[in-house]
């Protein structure tokens, strides 16, 4: 069961620009990357490089087709997501397939993944207030949709190899030293 780091970026439509939280509405956003990198199953260690779909060069309907030919057409245990807050994700795949490929009904939330959002707020004491500090994050995604407006891509880049490597970095850890504390009552 092939484990990938599965993020995606991104930033309000041009008509939607300046209302807050636009970008995190499918219908009133887009997608500007999507990212995902193989993992070690035991480990959590990168096998492969990762891999960033930009929708500056392809645009979102060819990035959306292509990353669905990994995601969903070998099956659902060929591509297990590894990430933060992949409900998230999962919105905004299920709203761009049906947009771009005509897929209804899909049930992305219901599929194998491992989210580390809920561990992580146990490790912050129970608070998602600020839960996410554990993968390095500092706030830089603010940035994204005048970093994307203002052409700024290697920004955008540059932010999502560093959440990808601090992202992967903290998951080793866990895949490490959470079979150490945990053990299974028989």
């Amino acid at each position: 069961m092939p484990e990938y780091y599965f993020d995606i970026e991104t930033v309000p439509l041009e008509s939607f620009r300046g209302e807050e939280k636009a970008g995190t509405v499918p219908s009133k956003a887009k997608i500007v990357t999507i990212q995902y990198q193989q993992l070690h199953s035991v480990t959590g260690k990168p096998v492969g490089d990762l891999q960033i779909l930009k929708e500056w060069e392809i645009g979102e309907q060819e990035m959306v087709e292509q990353f669905k030919k990994i995601y969903l057409d070998k099956g659902v245990w060929n591509f297990i997501p590894v990430g933060n807050n992949l409900a998230f994700e999962s919105q905004f795949m299920k709203s761009k397939l049906k947009q771009y490929c005509n897929l209804e009904g899909l049930r992305l939330g219901h599929r194998p993944m491992i989210d580390l959002k809920h561990v992580l707020v146990i490790a912050n004491g129970g608070r998602f207030d600020g839960y996410s500090r554990f993968l390095g994050k500092s706030g830089l995604a603010k940035n994204m949709e005048s970093w994307y407006f203002d052409g700024n891509y290697d920004n955008i880049l540059n932010y999502v190899k560093k959440e990808a490597e601090d992202f992967v970095k903290g998951y080793c850890i866990l895949k490490k030293e959470l079979p150490r504390v945990i053990t299974v009552q028989s």
